[in-house]
């Protein structure tokens, strides 16, 4: 039986926490009661520790509650709904999930969330580490009004997470609480405190003015929210959320979140000690006071953030109104994009200094560089015995690859098929973008075009453009991937799952919604799949295809599972095997279906591809497209009882 993580549940000590981790510790010692939120790197295992506490403390249910929302919008409302309740309530999510959110949030802040709290926990990813892109989600800050703090260390996470529930209740704002891939991810010390039971239960008193944001009180609350927004920020210096780290050089640096590490250790490597470093914990809204006087005698100020310059912007324009002759430098020496490293922000600061790093550094970073030389670049690439690696070969086959074919994929495993070899995808925009860019093509040109979408994503907001391509029976082929979990931010027990137990059907919606030809299709089947997918392409007007098959991780280890549990009573297993034999080298397994499972080697001084059995879940689909037939299935016990796939 796996040990209870107890540091969750400790009152006090010292423990080794990663930052999301950190995190949950501090909404759990802040009484937090409500979390809701669709999973997104890098915020999705802030919702599984959530899941781990209440599946290994019972007793935690009597007032959390956590919920994997369909979408950010219906996330973020709910957790609004929660603190108008009176409780406490975090709504996670990642920096693009931002812009689904937006459109709920920017009433929500208006309104406020008294008399609870609410905290929006953002997940940002300079790098696109975990993403399609690395947007620069801090200017919702400005627009939204959401006061933003950004934690460095997984101890600022769980301390300050408490400040902003704190701050939330008091001045009835929304807060953003800003991480990082980084922060979210790094590991380190942290000091526990006592724990604080949340709200179970709450209740909502009428106020239509502050619950109803429409003329007139629209604009009452907009007032209402620079009012609430001006009393934080005089606040602020007395919060201890910022520092000044002092120094006698008249160049000074303004740094906050992840960039205040890099800084110090870039500052530590260069021998520059006397320089005064102003870390910012809370960078929405400033403080001009405390900004003025920190900046006010310096000749120089440079501003170390990644992505494109927010702090800059405002610090210098409190320099501008503030008359203060000081030079504000940040995106002239550093990057507006990628994210920082410390070797980075040495190099940069070593210009700006005129010093030359040492030696040790700069060997350092060669060294590092050296290995892009040696270590080849792999692309990320679909799990062997994937249904989604197996669809793109029937569409590669069937449109004699991609002959006057466009491919327009969208957000999920399936964002890979762009890389080598498939290169099956032509355009990604956003989660359901897919569908809705195919509507609009399919009235401009006349190649056929094929949209892509899965079962989580067709639920997050694949439904109205679905409808929309109904209305206007746009001449487009959707394939949906329904292969029965929210696969590529690590199989969620989300609402996805809990409506396939409840019998929930997209092929049901699609009727429903009146999709004129559809089909449901194995792609473990590629040869009948290839040949629905021709006929559809021959038919004017919309079209569905839905792939039925699960996630292969998940079908893997629940068929292994089951094998385990039948060994152990003794029980033969029927059991298939691949081999390879007399290969003509044609690449179709390995350039076409591309399957991680099968490679290049030589045996008897003869060039062959072999089957690697360790990592072989046996689907079978490279046995059925082999066009020379070296690919051979042996069955051993065959008498005995078979284990197949799960049918979903």
């Amino acid at each position: 039986m796996p040990r209870k993580d107890t540091r969750f549940l400790d009152e006090q000590g010292k423990v080794l926490m990663l930052g999301n981790e950190a995190l949950v510790r501090g909404c759990l010692e802040a009484g937090v009661s409500y979390v809701s939120q669709y999973p997104g790197t890098p915020t999705s295992d802030i919702g599984e520790y959530f899941h781990q506490v209440l599946r290994e403390n019972p007793e935690f249910k009597e007032y959390l509650v956590h919920h994997w929302a369909v979408n950010e919008a219906v996330a973020t409302s709910a957790c609004a709904g929660a603190a108008w309740t009176g409780c406490r309530s975090l709504n996670p999510m990642k920096h693009v999930g931002l812009n689904v959110a937006s459109d709920a949030l920017s009433v929500i802040a208006l309104n406020g969330p008294n008399p609870g709290g609410m905290v929006v926990s953002i997940g940002s990813d300079p790098g696109s580490l975990g993403s399609h892109q690395e947007q620069n989600e801090r200017f919702y800050a400005w627009m939204l009004h959401l006061p933003t703090i950004e934690p460095h260390t997984p101890q600022e996470c769980k301390d300050w997470i408490k400040i902003a529930f704190d701050l939330s209740e008091k001045y009835d704002l929304v807060f953003d609480f800003r991480m990082s891939t980084r922060s979210a991810h790094s590991r380190g010390f942290v000091e526990l405190e006592p724990l604080k039971k949340g709200k179970g239960k709450g209740e909502f008193i009428r106020n239509i003015p502050k619950f109803n944001s429409l003329p007139p009180h629209a604009i009452n609350n907009h007032i209402r929210l620079y009012e609430r927004i001006e009393k934080l920020r005089a606040a602020i210096p007395e919060l201890g959320l910022n520092k000044i780290i002092s120094g006698d050089n008249k160049i000074g640096i303004i740094t906050s979140g992840m960039p205040f590490g890099y800084t110090m250790e870039a500052l530590e490597q260069l021998g520059l000690n006397d320089v005064p470093v102003l870390k910012l914990g809370m960078i929405y809204p400033l403080n001009y006071k405390e900004i003025t006087n920190f900046i006010q005698n310096l000749e120089k100020v440079i501003i170390i953030e990644e992505l494109e310059p927010f702090l800059e912007l405002k610090i210098a324009e409190i320099a501008q109104n503030q008359r203060i002759n000081v030079e504000i430098i940040g995106e002239k020496f550093f990057p507006k994009y990628n994210e920082f490293s410390t070797g980075l922000v040495a190099t940069c600061l070593a210009k700006i200094f005129n010093k030359t790093p040492k030696d040790q550094m700069i060997k350092a970073i060669d060294y590092f560089n050296s290995y892009k030389e040696i270590i080849p670049s792999r692309f990320p690439t679909f799990c062997t015995g994937c249904p989604e690696r197996a669809t793109l070969y029937s569409i590669l086959k069937a449109t004699n690859s991609l002959e006057n074919t466009v491919i327009c994929g969208d957000i999920g495993c399936y964002v890979m098929s762009f890389f080598p070899p498939q290169e099956c995808s032509d355009l990604i925009i956003c989660m359901s973008g897919g569908i809705s860019a195919a509507i609009g093509m399919s009235t401009k040109t006349e190649q056929q075009i094929i949209a892509l979408i899965g079962d989580s994503t067709f639920f997050h907001t694949g439904m109205p453009p679905l409808a929309e391509a109904v209305g206007y029976n746009s001449n487009v082929l959707l394939i949906i991937f329904e292969n029965s979990w929210t696969a590529m931010t690590g199989h969620q027990d989300d609402v996805l799952r809990f409506l396939i137990n409840k019998g929930f059907s997209i092929e049901k919606i699609c009727k429903a919604i009146g999709v004129p030809w559809l089909r449901v299709e194995d792609s473990y089947n590629p040869k009948k799949l290839t040949r629905t997918i021709e006929e559809a392409l021959k038919i004017k007007g919309l079209k569905v295809i839905i792939i039925k098959r699960e996630c292969a991780l998940q079908a893997h280890r629940w068929r292994m599972n089951q094998v385990k549990e039948l060994e152990v009573k003794g029980e033969k297993i029927k059991e298939e095997v691949y081999q390879i034999y007399n290969c003509q080298m044609c690449y179709e397994c390995a350039r076409i279906l591309s399957c991680p499972a099968i490679r290049r080697t030589v045996i008897n001084e003869r060039e062959t591809m072999q089957i690697d059995e360790d990592r072989c879940i046996k689907c079978g689909v490279c046995f059925k497209i082999c066009p020379n037939a070296a690919i051979h299935k042996s069955i051993f016990n065959a008498l005995e009882k078979e284990v197949p796939f799960r049918e979903i």
